[in-house]
């Protein structure tokens, strides 16, 4: 049986391990350790393990600056932190060195069988290379100003294009950033290439999502429920961006990971929807116009005639044509009598 000393970095993730198979090692910063700890608040010989004669280890301070604290042991709840000279080493503890920490792990205790690899994680690799992560952007910022200049009825000036496609490439630069630096910190591994394609590939299947979106009120008027349609997509989408970045950038468990890319765009998502379900009904007296122009070869159905729609206009706006049109004529009518009238009497006065 040997020892295993592990240190343990901010993270609880294991940095580095060492197997103890002699009778004696030292741990501090001086290069004469078997275990070298890269902190300026340890000494340089901070600490000794030694085995004793019934095979046991110990732990011994020596007469460092900051001396050694038993934090916890993972395997025992029941052992409390508290300050210590000389311990004898159970294993799981784990003792603060400075500011540094090492664990202590017997060589027989079982581990956990090994996790397989997602599949996702192939996908990972592939879009995590410079080529394709700069490919993904570029193609975003094509699109932004392909449908900037679609969705606009005046000049489109160089400037406006320069501020699509720096607001396009600055977001997703930000968005990647800030998930790398995320993962940096808790998993140590940034991903930053990852993160950026992902964001990329999402922005390219929204854009094609809202072009299509388009095309199908082009051809049926959904004006009023395209914007649930595109909540819709986005309830779709964000949950799928959450969970990649979570995977990349977290260390937590796959449940709470599928759960938290649901609920948390979900719940903002269904406001947003609320309203628009509110807003529905409501009468606007600028209503919105698609300024995009279509050819009629995406028209992919029969367009109704003139003379038809002319016929169904007062059914469809709820219009009382006829009757308005015969109050009026009464109203006109009644007025002129009563002029008639008022002119007779003024002439009988006379």
């Amino acid at each position: 049986m040997a020892l295993i000393i592990e240190e343990i970095n901010r993270a609880h993730r294991v940095s580095g391990r060492y197997r103890m198979d002699g009778e004696r090692v030292t741990l501090g910063r001086c290069y004469s350790n078997a275990l070298m700890l890269e902190d300026p608040h340890v000494d340089p010989v901070h600490a000794e393990v030694v085995r004793d004669e019934d095979g046991c280890y110990v732990l011994r301070d020596l007469d460092s600056l900051n001396g050694l604290r038993l934090v916890r042991n993972f395997r025992d709840k029941t052992i409390k932190p508290a300050a210590i000279t000389e311990h004898q080493i159970q294993c799981g503890d784990e003792i603060q060195l400075g500011k540094s920490r090492v664990r202590f792990i017997d060589t027989e205790m079982s581990v956990a069988p090994a996790v397989p690899l997602h599949s996702a994680e192939t996908v990972f690799d592939r879009l995590a290379t410079p080529f394709v992560a700069a490919a993904l952007c570029l193609l975003v910022a094509g699109l932004s100003l392909w449908f900037a200049w679609l969705g606009t009825s005046s000049d489109f000036e160089w400037t406006s294009a320069v501020k699509v496609l720096t607001d396009a490439v600055i977001g997703l630069l930000v968005y990647a950033a800030a998930w790398a630096f995320i993962g940096k910190v808790v998993k140590h591994e940034a991903h930053f290439l990852a993160h950026l394609s992902i964001a990329a590939a999402a922005a390219l299947v929204y854009a094609a999502w809202q072009w299509f979106g388009t095309l199908l009120n082009f051809n049926f008027n959904l004006s009023q429920v395209l914007p649930l349609l595109n909540i819709l997509a986005l309830a779709v989408l964000l949950p799928v961006m959450l969970w990649c970045a979570a995977y990349l950038a977290l260390n937590i468990a796959p449940h709470w990971r599928v759960l938290g890319a649901i609920l948390i765009p979900w719940s903002f998502l269904g406001f947003a929807a609320a309203v628009e379900i509110g807003d529905m009904d409501e009468f606007s007296e600028s209503p919105q116009v698609s300024k995009e122009l279509k050819s009629k070869d995406l028209l992919f159905r029969d367009p109704v005639p003139l003379e038809e729609f002319l016929a169904d206009a007062p059914v469809l706006f709820d219009i009382p044509i006829e009757e308005d049109a015969k109050k009026g004529k009464k109203k006109r009518a009644d007025k002129e009598a009563d002029k008639d009238e008022v002119s007779g009497e003024d002439i009988q006065g006379e």
